[in-house]
């Protein structure tokens, strides 16, 4: 169970020992133990001394007592260790599962420390901890960020390796299915995934020398091939195509209601980025190990660089002819690739195969990468924090996503110093 703000803040009061008093004050804290996990127990090798005893064991910290029964703890034999429970308001007995009762003791703390704290979690979403991380020595705003670009990369591991699980250990399938995700940003992820698992990647491979068959393939799986408003001669031949393919294939295309197709630039609409997707896909059979090999972003575009097929450079729409321009990824988008593709791909690879020499190149890759513009990163730059690479800018998206939205304040590094040491 997530802890709430209120239960964070009391975990850091005591694991840092800035409470101004303990009721009864019988007990003596000898070491109040290190954080647990937050979805765990509090705090885990304490020491206190109870009766002239000393024990050692977890702590458990809520808000009001009778939030041990509410949470479930006196039938959960996790907590049946715990040697303290440690409140802000006793409002109640608690017992471990054999009944016998865990000690309690209310803990107080200072009002300028909650009001403090109050204030970062008011101002979470403004980044006003930014003046803080700007008057950081270099030094150590990096190694903040490199933990925090760290943790994004572990989180994104493990999107990878469930995925890689799913797939049946596939790295091509992995990856496929990842590129997809990585094109859909907003609400069109869940779209662009469930095409990438209707027209599997075994399937697409058998056609892949037709530019013209994976189009096909794609905007017919992804349900944009119908209806079509003016079709013309090479339209035709994409529908008939489908049907051929989705027979042979047994694919169930999705429906084009499933998809957000307003409010898009026309360059980003889905259905040119999966246009732009079959003329990738056709334009090299071994993408995921030629990937695994590029150690710049310049190496990477040099993979990624594709334009869509002739038609659709004097066409956005299908049937509906528009001014000739070349339809390819940009150059924000291929800085997005290699950032939340080819990067987390490389260190997931070399996370499962033990190869640190490839973790080691995604993040250099990531430190050589220009710095995202979003609108995350605005905000901190208005706030005075400049970030020189995506390696920073992706760790200042881990502490907005993270910690600042979620006001995790008391878990994050920059919260607990600016609550610790004021």
């Amino acid at each position: 169970m997530p802890v709430s703000p209120n239960e964070a803040f009391l975990r850091l009061v005591w694991t840092h020992g800035l409470y101004t008093r303990l009721d009864p004050p019988g007990i003596e804290v000898i070491d109040p133990g290190s954080a647990g996990p937050e979805d765990g127990i509090d705090a885990v090798n304490a020491r206190i001394a109870l009766e002239g005893t000393e024990i050692s064991g977890p702590v458990a910290i809520h808000e009001r007592a009778s939030d041990w029964r509410k949470h479930l703890h006196h039938i959960d034999s996790k907590y049946d260790r715990c040697i303290l429970h440690v409140v802000a308001h006793d409002d109640a007995v608690v017992c471990r599962t054999d009944g016998s009762v865990v000690p309690t003791v209310t803990m107080s703390c200072p009002r300028e420390l909650q009001e403090r704290y109050l204030g970062l979690l008011e101002g979470s979403e403004s980044y006003r901890c930014g003046q803080t991380l700007a008057q950081m020595p270099e030094v150590k705003l990096y190694g903040l960020l490199t933990e925090l670009t760290v943790e994004r990369l572990e989180r994104k591991y493990n999107d990878f390796l469930s995925l890689y699980r799913e797939t049946g250990n596939d790295w091509n399938e992995t990856f496929y299915v990842m590129l997809f995700r990585t094109m859909g940003a907003g609400s069109n992820r869940e779209p662009y995934m469930k095409l990438a698992r209707t027209v599997r990647y075994t399937d697409l491979c058998k056609v892949r020398e037709s530019v013209a068959s994976v189009e096909a393939l794609l905007l017919g799986g992804a349900g944009l091939l119908q209806p079509i408003e003016f079709p013309d001669r090479y339209t035709a031949m994409l529908q008939q195509e489908f049907r051929h393919l989705s027979h042979r294939f047994e694919i169930a295309p999705m429906h084009r209601r499933e998809w957000n197709l307003g409010s898009h630039n026309p360059h980003h609409a889905p259905l040119l980025r999966i246009v732009e997707l079959a003329a990738l896909l056709c334009s090299q059979e071994f993408m995921f190990s030629r990937l695994l090999g590029c150690r710049t972003p310049e190496q990477v575009r040099e993979v990624l660089s594709v334009q869509a097929s002739e038609y659709w450079t004097t066409h956005y729409l299908p049937g509906r002819r528009s001014r000739y321009s070349v339809k390819s990824f940009g150059d924000m988008m291929l800085d997005n690739l290699t950032i939340n593709l080819v990067a987390p791909m490389m260190f997931t690879y070399g996370h499962v195969t033990s190869e640190e020499e490839l973790k080691e190149a995604a993040v250099e890759l990531l430190e050589k990468t220009k710095p995202e513009n979003n609108v995350y990163i605005r905000g901190w730059k208005s706030r005075g924090v400049e970030a020189e690479s995506a390696f920073f800018t992706q760790g200042l998206l881990q502490l907005s996503k993270e910690y600042c939205e979620k006001k995790r304040c008391a878990a994050c590094n920059i919260g607990r110093k600016m609550l610790c040491c004021q």
